[in-house]
């Protein structure tokens, strides 16, 4: 009997994860159609761009989720000074392996890309940021408050 009504609820939240992670892929390709027409990506090099920007963001994915993690673990719970300390090391040496991912990738983009092609690509990496923060605040906040 109680797994006639467990599964409902199984199954809602694997149907919200599929959800989730639908909208997360649409996200994604949103982004990197957003990045191509900010870049004036050519025809050429859409499939090897697309190729190395997914293996980019995977790596960071990784490198970030354990982060997350850790972030999770201290709002959840009654933290000691040390738990603190070590988050702290873990963001800021996340932060480090960000930036050599960054550099590494920097590198491989050079090779196909113009130099200000990989500039547009930073430029439109914030300017996409910036305005998924927007979006969260307005649906947060409504638009009843002036910026």
């Amino acid at each position: 009997l109680a797994l006639i009504f467990a599964l409902p609820a199984f199954s809602q939240k694997s149907q919200s994860r599929e959800k989730r992670e639908d909208m997360r892929r649409e996200m994604h390709e949103f982004k990197m159609k957003f990045i191509a027409q900010e870049i004036e990506l050519q025809e050429s090099q859409q499939k090897r761009f697309f190729e190395v920007y997914d293996r980019m963001w995977a790596e960071r994915g990784k490198l970030f989720k354990a982060t997350r993690g850790i972030e999770k673990r201290l709002r959840e719970g009654n933290p000691s000074e040390q738990e603190y300390t070590e988050a702290c090391r873990a963001m800021t040496e996340a932060k480090e392996k960000d930036a050599e991912i960054e550099k590494k990738y920097d590198a491989i983009f050079s090779e196909f890309l113009t130099s200000k092609q990989v500039y547009k690509m930073k430029d439109a990496e914030e300017k996409f940021r910036n305005k998924m923060h927007e979006m969260r605040h307005k649906r947060r906040f409504g638009n009843s408050r002036k910026k």
